[in-house]
């Protein structure tokens, strides 16, 4: 933290962020920096066509200033611009990488006047055919008689969920829908509520989000879940998916199954509610072994953040409360938020003001349920939060503020984490200053990103 700054006001903060990212080229070659390099991948953590920590998420920032501030409409279109200029550039990997991402920005820019409507129906359209070619994939995989799914079958970030929630924003503006998009539309709500059924896997029924040992994204992972596991987490888990399928039944695409399907994933993350001495809580991860044991085990690793844990767990199941007409589902999120600010901050496994896994992307959760339930406690955790996102700010820091990454030798050093100038959403400083943005009367664009709106 950087006491010289601390007590910055939230609008100060954000116009801070906001001077330093103006210039698209400044940002990208401060952010390509190689001292900004992810200190675990060895590598820069500059993708100029992600929501991350590239243009559609910085592009992002100034679409939502430009809503009640005109003079920076020219600013979003420089970003827009920039990012539009680096196609090709990033692998397409569902909302966050790719084109999916730059129509994330786009669609958010456009703002009330519907700019960008000749970009915007081009980006849908390819959004929607590389949605119905992945789904294509995923059905001859299991036509082939391959068991489980993979992250990409289902997650919010880099999966089938985050396009799905960009594609039902597309279905509903003229400038980008028609029949490719609508199509990639249900085939997707199709696909996401499918694997809601319980699936047949080494003689026992389980969840069919279930991702086996083989289709595991690292080493690490294969070694910790040599059965597979079950993820809870809005970034990589079924939490992701609820928050989406929400969306879709109150925007009127809901299907006759579709209830059905948010009821299964709700019931199972609300068997997963453990306890400590602050209250309930959700764990990140649960193993093939702790799935299928007679009794939920005492305690789980989690975080307390957007991307993994109670928040994230909590926002979809308020979603889904509030869809489903079910109020006991948004008394165990709201109760389980209250004991996450409850519990000694320590025990968060969160790091620096960043939205993924710091102060920002918690802050937005609990600002968005504090707002739709006026809640007094978690009023006064969002004031709370916000001062603990504000100690970050460094106007030494080029952006204004860095994103802090634990490296392998952590353990052994004096100095914890590694702090690194990233521009982008979720990963930078354009994500702090979206968090701090008034919540208003409703959610923002750019919240659905995050699977709350």
């Amino acid at each position: 933290m950087n006491a010289s700054t601390a007590t910055l006001a939230p609008d100060r903060a954000v116009q801070l962020v906001a001077e330093r990212l103006a210039d698209p080229e400044h940002v990208a070659a401060v952010a390509s920096r190689d001292d900004n390099r992810d200190p675990v991948y060895d590598a820069v953590m500059w993708g100029p066509l992600t929501l991350a920590n590239g243009l559609p998420g910085t592009a992002l920032l100034y679409g939502e200033l430009a809503r009640t501030d005109d003079s920076w409409r020219q600013t979003a279109h420089r970003h827009l611009a920039a990012a539009g200029r680096v196609m090709g550039t990033a692998p397409s990997r569902g909302l966050f990488s790719g084109p999916a991402a730059l129509l994330a920005a786009a669609q958010t820019c456009a703002g009330p006047e519907g700019h960008y409507r000749s970009l915007r129906r081009g980006l849908a359209t390819w959004a929607a055919e590389e949605q119905t070619e992945r789904l294509r994939v995923f059905r001859d995989r299991v036509q082939d008689g391959g068991e489980g799914v993979d992250w990409a079958a289902y997650d919010l970030v880099n999966g089938v969920s985050g396009t799905t929630r960009l594609l039902l924003d597309a279905v509903a503006d003229p400038a980008e829908s028609g029949p490719v998009v609508e199509s990639a539309l249900a085939a997707s709500l199709r696909h996401l509520v499918g694997i809601t059924a319980p699936v047949r896997a080494g003689g026992h029924q389980v969840p069919g989000w279930w991702v086996p040992a083989a289709l595991q994204v690292g080493a690490r992972d294969r070694e910790t879940y040599p059965r597979g596991d079950f993820n809870l987490g809005m970034a990589h888990g079924i939490a992701g998916p609820l928050a989406v399928l929400c969306s879709a039944y109150e925007a009127g695409h809901g299907t006759p199954d579709m209830p059905d399907a948010i009821h299964r994933i709700a019931d199972w993350l609300l068997s997963w509610t453990l306890h400590d001495g602050a209250g309930p809580y959700w764990p990140a991860r649960a193993g093939w072994d702790q799935e299928l044991a007679p009794h939920r085990p005492r305690q789980l690793f989690t975080r307390t953040a957007w991307c993994y844990g109670t928040p994230g767990v909590a926002a979809a199941l308020l979603r889904a409360g509030r869809a489903m007409d079910r109020p006991e589902w948004c008394t165990a999120a709201v109760d389980a938020l209250r004991a996450a600010l409850r519990r000694d901050e320590s025990l968060w496994a969160i790091e620096g003001a960043t939205v993924c896994h710091g102060y920002a992307g918690l802050l937005r959760v609990v600002a968005r349920a504090a707002e739709e339930t006026g809640d007094p406690e978690l009023h006064a955790g969002r004031r709370r939060l916000t001062g603990r996102v504000l100690a970050y700010a460094d106007e030494s820091a080029p952006f204004g503020f860095r994103h802090l990454m634990r490296f392998p030798a952590a353990a052994r050093s004096p100095v914890p984490h590694r702090a690194v100038n990233t521009a982008g959403m979720l990963e930078g400083a354009a994500g702090v200053a979206l968090a701090l943005l008034p919540v208003g009367d409703g959610p923002l664009p750019w919240d659905r990103t995050l699977g709350l709106a």
